[in-house]
């Protein structure tokens, strides 16, 4: 398998923990790794160690469906087409469809290991059997899409029962305190999902700008808009204030509102409300903290961690009940005024109903913060025309001079605009806080969105964080080295663009703003 996976011989021998130079031959040292293989498996303790296993695996399964007909999933694909608010088109809509089936597979397997591991009792011996995995799953949407894939007249015609019992091995091969310990820890989108989904599908991982987001970043911008609830919105408990609707639309595997959640419980304590705070980190947590997310690998990552945190806080949410944390399965960009309401019934209730929770949300909650990392590049294969309209409120240009280029067309501008005008035109007051390509700030293609800006909000803040390959090839004025701020131990070169965190105000008796804060 390992080395079926590798880039090449060198590789294969890294990952086999084998010289490259002794034995002489390729023959030899295959040997010699298959006699070590075929001894008793080492412990897995690493969570970016187990999601390589689980992408191994994954990009196995998508490899046997790749080019097979699906005709007994034509239902769920026009279901979540449905609940997503978009079209899978031609051959790469047709992958996007097919990965994010797997995906599902194979992160609804590992959801329910962790929900299993946590009920069971302190040094059992009991093995996990991924056969029962529906039956751990709380999250309905997510338990619905499983069903319909992992259902064995399904699997066996698509040869995927194998490579599930190789996935459900692994996950028995985990020292689970060890696991648990690093998973609760760290930040699961740089341990766990973007170096799952590197392994399993680079080119979709870029097309979606998969990118682990810094925990001083998240601190960073969630602080900063606590600050401004308390200084400048008049709600002197920030976050915690049970008024503050809060929205991170790209949520990803959670860092926002985790980072949100956590603000909450520190007020809560400071205010002397330990006893309460568990039941009141538990409704926000419910209602006021929301984050939607288009993919359900990350979908399914940010309810485990959400659950994880209420957890450590003596606020579990119930296992019997219908208790679920605000991350939604959507796309973001659609469905925020009624008349884009959907219509047609969706075969599958548990999608329905997510659909309809988060059309809710768009249209009804007062959502007073808007906070993330949008995707930088568009989905292909995906087509949404409400997305596409987002863009013409900045094509023109009443004071100053008209657009130029196609640089509208980034994806990340719609961000802009969906939480421009949900805070503008449906709210009324809020903040806006994103952290994007920082090509709007200067470039020909957005002179009417700058100048939108100005006149919507009435202050306005940004936070230049440079890093650009293009305009500057990563150097200072002075030549110092100038590195993304996404840069990681495992992907040093970060992102190639320049990205900049902007934070806007609205207040409820609005001015325009005259001057922009801005700083390197």
């Amino acid at each position: 398998e390992r080395f079926r996976l590798a880039d090449n011989e060198q590789t294969f021998w890294q990952l086999a923990e084998l010289p490259t130079s002794a034995p002489d031959t390729l023959g030899e040292r295959f040997v010699q790794y298959l006699q070590r293989a075929l001894r008793q498996p080492a412990p897995l303790t690493d969570p970016a160690d187990v999601a390589w296993f689980l992408a191994s695996y994954a990009r196995e399964a998508l490899a046997r469906i790749e080019h097979r007909g699906l005709p007994g999933l034509v239902q769920i694909r026009k279901a979540l087409e449905e609940t997503l608010g978009l079209t899978f088109e031609g051959e790469r809509g047709d992958h996007f469809f097919r990965s994010t089936l797997v995906q599902t597979l194979f992160y609804g397997v590992f959801s329910s290991w962790v929900l299993w591991c946590k009920q069971q009792p302190a040094g059992t011996n009991e093995r996990f059997d991924w056969h029962d995995a529906q039956w751990s799953l709380h999250v309905p949407v997510i338990n619905v899409l499983f069903e319909q894939v992992a259902t064995r007249s399904r699997l066996e015609p698509l040869g995927l029962v194998d490579v599930l019992d190789w996935a459900g091995d692994a996950l028995n091969r985990v020292q689970r305190d060890s696991f648990f310990a690093r998973f609760e820890e760290e930040h699961a989108v740089q341990y766990f999902y973007e170096p799952f989904l590197e392994a399993f599908d680079p080119e979709l991982r870029k097309q979606l700008g998969v990118w682990y987001t810094p925990p001083e970043v998240v601190k960073y911008m969630v602080t900063r808009v606590d600050t401004v609830l308390r200084q400048e919105l008049g709600r002197p408990d920030g976050f915690a204030d049970p008024d503050v609707y809060v929205l991170d639309p790209c949520t990803g595997t959670g860092s926002y509102p985790i980072e949100v959640l956590r603000h909450v419980a520190e007020t809560l304590r400071a205010k002397g409300e330990d006893a309460l705070s568990g039941d009141d980190l538990k409704r926000a947590a419910l209602h006021r903290i929301v984050g939607f997310e288009i993919l359900p690998a990350p979908f399914v990552v940010a309810h485990l961690q959400i659950g994880l945190l209420l957890q450590q806080h003596g606020a579990p949410l119930s296992t019997t009940g219908n208790e679920r944390a605000a991350i939604y399965l959507t796309n973001a960009l659609t469905g925020w005024h009624t008349g884009a309401a959907h219509h047609e019934q969706i075969a599958f209730p548990e999608l329905e109903t997510e659909r309809d929770a988060a059309d809710q949300i768009k249209r009804r909650r007062p959502i007073l913060v808007i906070l993330g990392n949008p995707p930088y590049n568009g989905y292909a294969g995906v087509a949404v025309a409400e997305e596409r309209v987002l863009s013409d409120a900045y094509r023109v240009a009443r004071t100053t001079k008209q657009p130029q280029g196609q640089g509208l067309n980034d994806l990340y501008v719609r961000f802009f605009r969906m939480a421009e005008r949900k805070i503008v035109e449906l709210t009324g007051e809020g903040i806006v806080c994103l952290i994007s390509n920082y090509s709007w700030l200067d470039g020909l293609s957005f002179t009417a969105m700058r100048e939108r800006f100005l006149d919507e909000f009435d202050s306005i803040r940004i936070d230049c964080l440079n890093g650009d390959k293009y305009k500057t090839g990563k150097l200072t004025p002075d030549g110092q080295p100038d590195p993304s701020i996404f840069s990681t131990e495992r992907n040093r070169e970060g992102i190639q663009v320049g990205t900049a965190i902007a934070l806007m105000v609205r207040k409820k008796r609005h001015v325009p703003s005259r001057t922009v804060l801005f700083r390197h």
